[in-house]
């Protein structure tokens, strides 16, 4: 995953950009208020306001509004350049309006950082970088050309004095600039993260939903392939010794019962699923672990705890099977023999480990894991810690606490632990699976 300070496409990042109707409702809220303030200074201070290029840049804004709102739809979107262009214009018509009243020395000049910084919360790092050099050099140009300030009698500020408002000026744009890209950045990561540990957590639950489908179809399917069955197997009774039919009816009653077979396998797999949601956290964890060692890969599985304290059953919940999977894939593609996953459990808890025999996690990283965005630390092993970021959000909703570390002999080791009462459903929730019946 890219680092926030590297340049990014606005898709990448889910870059929310901006309607049209908001820039046009901005921009008109602008002239009104350029033009209520050139108002007051005319009236109340003195009319040394050169009013014709003022005029003109206050029109150059209204032109620009009425061609958006008839060139575009209200609700069209504005992403990337083009919101760029929009809000580079209004910048260089706010610098021209700062020119001709006084430059830094404008007590609005402090406006200037207005559209660096939504361009900050908007748009990509290269249009904000732009926006902010843009920005920068009109300061420049006010510090040093701008027209005097329109009021009676005003004296000339002393340089040192503007100097010092375009230095705070400038680090206050570009400290709102990165405060803005840096936290509304981390918000996009985040809220793209969660939007996949929602697709996985989705998946997991239709796929517990089609164990139930399947249970329905194979009853629903029951009844007329029975029928079939019979029907097949009364012709070939009858006419299993034709010479032109025989081997046909055969086949057909052949195959009718093996899709009977297959429906009865399925019926008792689905109910089975249903019925097995209790089951000892062991249980589960061999179930996780079974794709692993169906490949070749080589995991160890071993539970520890006092005398007279039974094994925790737990809800065979999809966050807890797709969390477990992610750590348990992770350990198996970076381990170099074989995983270990050691269970323990207390009375008050249960703890569990799950650890491998490669180079470990790199050491900064460790204080980061579980976050969407670890830079580009990840790159050198093709990974972006997406997974490990579903895999820490899925297992806490159910309660869990995680820790990450290196082991001293070598490798990597993810802790979970849970406090019984949050795991622990209780043995009673392990009855013995309902004999299936596909009707006949």
């Amino acid at each position: 995953m890219p680092s926030i300070f590297s340049e990014v496409s606005p898709v990448e990042l889910g870059l929310p950009g901006v309607h049209v109707r908001t820039i046009t409702a901005l921009r008109w809220i602008a002239v009104a208020g350029q033009s209520l303030t050139l108002g007051v200074v005319a009236a109340y201070f003195d009319d040394r306001i050169p009013w014709l290029p003022v005029g003109l840049a206050l029109l150059a804004s209204v032109l620009m509004n009425l061609a958006l709102t008839f060139g575009y739809r209200s609700s069209a979107h504005m992403t990337g350049p083009q919101a760029a262009l929009q809000f580079a214009f209004d910048l260089s018509q706010l610098s021209a309006l700062l020119f001709l009243t006084g430059g830094v020395a404008n007590p609005f000049s402090v406006l200037i950082l207005v559209p660096v910084t939504i361009s900050a919360t908007l748009l990509s790092l290269r249009s904000t970088i732009g926006l902010s050099v843009l920005a920068a050099c009109s300061l420049v140009v006010l510090w040093r050309w701008s027209l005097p300030l329109p009021w009676n009698g005003a004296q000339p500020l002393p340089e040192i004095y503007r100097f010092g408002v375009w230095i705070a000026l400038v680090l206050a744009m570009l400290f709102l600039a990165a405060y803005a890209w840096l936290v509304t950045a981390q918000a996009r990561r985040r809220q793209k993260a969660l939007v996949a540990t929602q697709t996985a957590l989705a998946r997991e639950q239709k796929l517990a939903a089609l164990g139930s489908l399947a249970a329905a179809a194979a009853h629903e399917l029951g009844g007329p392939l029975g029928t079939i069955t019979l029907i097949a197997k009364d012709l070939r009774d009858q006419l299993g010794n034709d010479p032109d039919f025989g081997a046909d009816l055969s086949l057909l009653n052949e195959e009718a019962t093996r899709c009977r077979n297959i429906l009865v396998t399925i019926a008792q797999r689905a109910e089975a699923d249903e019925v097995f949601q209790h089951l000892p956290l062991e249980t589960i964890l061999r179930e996780v672990i079974r794709p692993f060692e169906a490949r070749g890969a080589v995991v160890r599985l071993s539970r520890a705890g006092p005398q007279g304290v039974q094994p925790v059953w737990t809800e065979r919940r999809p966050e807890l099977l797709h969390g477990l999977s992610n750590f348990v894939a992770n350990a198996v593609r970076h381990s170099t023999a074989a995983v270990e996953i050691d269970i323990r459990e207390s009375r008050d808890s249960v703890w569990l480990s799950i650890s491998d025999d490669g180079a470990g996690f790199s050491a900064d990283l460790l204080p980061r894991l579980g976050e969407p965005d670890l830079g580009p630390h990840l790159s050198e092993a093709g990974g972006t810690g997406l997974g490990i970021f579903i895999a820490v959000t899925l297992l806490e909703r159910t309660g869990a606490r995680l820790r990450f570390s290196n082991r001293d002999q070598g490798g990597a080791c993810v802790e979970v632990s849970w406090r019984r009462s949050q795991v622990d459903v209780g043995k009673s929730g392990g009855s013995s699976p309902r004999k299936t019946q596909v009707r006949a």
